[in-house]
């Protein structure tokens, strides 16, 4: 037996609610601190929601863009050190020209140290770090501090005082005044420190 009817059924059903894809807004902040973390995701977005990314020409677009980009950002940089650093130089250039117009007879470098001299109070540092002093040198790198202090020619080690402890330095000759008595920067570990002749 068959039922006949004037209902007909549509060639595509729709697909139920459920099935039906919503589109997911793009939702990410910029944050300056991470604009490559927005960049990620703005990149990962267009590659979820479009086929953008399915052909290898338009990975390689995207590759150069980001590149030239960086070059942009990069060079910008690189302009803005060399405004400062050329700043840096004529206000040095300035100040060097009215130190020479106020003591005429000096020339502009004479000049400059003297005026650093003064006003600081310092001395230039030497090759290794350190200042070059009347009776003795001293350089230093991150590890270590070396002191240089001359003595007479044909001294014996025994002569010689050197007394390390962990905040104070003494070193001389026995019967003179000591050249260094002084308390030193920082605490040194006294295992780890020795001299020689």
């Amino acid at each position: 037996m068959a039922i006949l009817s004037e209902y007909e059924e549509p060639a595509n059903p729709s697909p139920p609610e459920a099935a039906k894809q919503v589109p997911v807004p793009f939702s990410a902040a910029l944050d300056p601190s991470d604009p490559l973390g927005f960049v990620r995701g703005a990149l990962e977005f267009v590659a979820r929601e479009s086929g953008l990314f399915r052909s290898g020409s338009a990975v390689a677009e995207v590759s150069a863009l980001v590149r030239e980009v960086k070059e942009k950002v990069d060079a910008e940089e690189r302009r803005t050190r060399e405004a400062a650093a050329e700043a840096a130089r004529a206000k040095a250039e300035k100040r060097a020209k009215e130190a020479a117009e106020a003591a005429p007879g000096k020339t502009d470098q004479e000049d400059v140290k003297m005026e650093e001299a003064k006003g600081e109070g310092k001395k230039a540092p030497n090759k290794g770090n350190g200042l070059d002093m009347d009776n003795y040198s001293w350089g230093q790198s991150l590890q270590e501090v070396t002191i240089n202090v001359p003595v007479p020619a044909g001294t014996k080690s025994r002569f010689i005082v050197c007394d390390i402890k962990k905040n104070h330095l003494k070193v001389g000759l026995k019967g003179q005044p000591p050249i260094i008595d002084g308390e030193l920067f920082q605490p040194v570990k006294v295992d780890d420190c020795f001299w020689s002749l």
